[in-house]
C-alpha cells in the first residue's frame, strides 16, 4: 500500500481552520503525567519487544504501542506552545512548522500516524519489513522528544 503524505505546510493551513486552538497557560502538571505515561509505556514496549520481536508476524501491536508514547511526548511539546491538542496530524504539523530545530522530519512523523491509522480503523497489519524500517526512527524521536519536553519543564520550574 503506497502512503500519500500531504504538504507540510498544506496541512498546516488546514488544521489553523479551528484544529489548533490555544489555552492561557501552560499545562506542567499534565507534561508531567504525559512524561511519567509515556516512560512507562517505553520500558514496557521495549520488555514487549525483546520477548515477541522474534515471535511474531504481526508488529501492528508494538508499531502502535511506539506510536502512542511519541504521540504523548508531541502532545507535551505542543503544552508549552499552550497549545489545546485536537488530533495528531494538527499537533505534529504545529511542531514541525514552529520548532524546525528540533529536526523532526515531517514526512516520518506522519508516514508513521498514517500507518498507525491504518492498523486502528483500517486493520491493516505491521509486517516485519515496516516495523524494522520504523523500529530506529522511534527510538530516535521518542529520546529526542523525551530531552526537549524535560528540557523545556525545567525552565517552566
Amino acid at each position: 500500500m503506497r502512503i500519500k503524505i500531504e504538504d507540510l505546510n498544506t496541512a498546516y493551513e488546514k488544521c489553523k481552520d479551528g484544529k489548533i486552538v490555544f489555552t492561557e497557560r501552560i499545562d506542567t502538571e499534565l507534561v508531567e503525567s504525559l512524561i511519567k505515561q509515556a516512560k512507562s509505556d517505553w520500558k514496557e514496549v521495549t520488555e514487549m519487544e525483546k520477548l515477541r520481536e522474534s515471535q511474531t508476524k504481526n508488529y501492528s501491536l508494538l508499531f502502535c504501542n511506539k506510536y502512542d508514547i511519541m504521540r504523548k511526548l508531541l502532545h507535551a511539546l505542543a503544552i508549552f506552545d499552550k497549545l489545546k491538542p485536537s488530533d495528531h496530524k494538527c499537533i505534529t504539523t504545529h511542531i514541525c512548522i514552529k520548532h524546525p530545530n528540533y529536526e523532526l522530519d515531517w514526512n516520518t512523523l506522519e508516514t508513521m500516524r498514517l500507518l498507525r491509522n491504518n492498523v486502528q480503523y483500517r486493520g491493516q497489519p505491521i509486517n516485519s519489513e515496516v516495523y524494522k524500517s520504523y523500529k530506529l526512527k522511534f527510538q530516535i524521536y521518542i529520546f529526542s522528544m523525551f530531552g526537549f519536553v524535560e528540557k523545556l519543564l525545567k525552565k517552566q520550574q
